[in-house]
């Protein structure tokens, strides 16, 4: 195994194995929170979206839960920073696309939760499955929730497309080690 493969923390040229888990994580959380979202609301039987609401919600919560962690690991550990060498265009798109990633999961994550308070059949929806969360929001606030967090949801899906391409680029066309420093 190279160097520094099990390193905990991040160092100025590679992400470590917390920072990667945390992004592996919530990035299969949102794949399934907006794939599920999506088939849920166009073809689950009218019987059983209750309960795929309930579940939607928890999974939602937990990915709340999970981008404030992320939040506060980004906040108090070192992260690479942008390649030497950018453009100042892109240093501020990457910081642009990155912010706006997690401010998209967050808002998606805490208009969901309030959604799920608004519900005519109560939402059975816990936090990691144990801890029950409070409603937020009014049954009169339903409609404009819902609007509100299928956008944004769909927000985020369109800003992940950009930042998997950008990976990508920076992969195969650039040759740089921007994608190899999270994986």
């Amino acid at each position: 195994m190279p160097e520094g493969v099990y390193m905990l923390g991040n160092t100025e040229e590679k992400f470590g194995l917390v920072g990667r888990g945390l992004h592996n994580l919530s990035a299969l959380l949102v794949l399934v929170l907006i794939g599920h979202g999506w088939w849920m609301v166009t073809f689950a039987a009218r019987e059983m979206r209750v309960t795929h609401y309930t579940w939607h919600a928890s999974i939602g919560y937990s990915l709340l839960a999970l981008v404030v962690i992320r939040l506060l690991w980004r906040w108090t550990h070192t992260v690479p920073p942008v390649l030497a060498g950018s453009a100042p265009w892109e240093r501020w798109a990457a910081h642009l696309g990155h912010w706006g990633l997690y401010a998209l999961m967050l808002a998606t994550s805490v208009l969901g939760w309030g959604l799920a308070g608004t519900f005519r059949t109560p939402l059975d929806a816990k936090l990691l499955g144990i801890i029950p969360m409070p409603a937020i929001a009014s049954a009169d606030m339903h409609g404009q929730l819902e609007e509100m967090h299928e956008i944004a949801a769909w927000s985020l899906a369109a800003l992940i497309v950009v930042h998997v391409a950008a990976a990508l680029y920076h992969h195969f066309i650039r040759h740089d080690n921007i994608l190899r420093r999270m994986y």
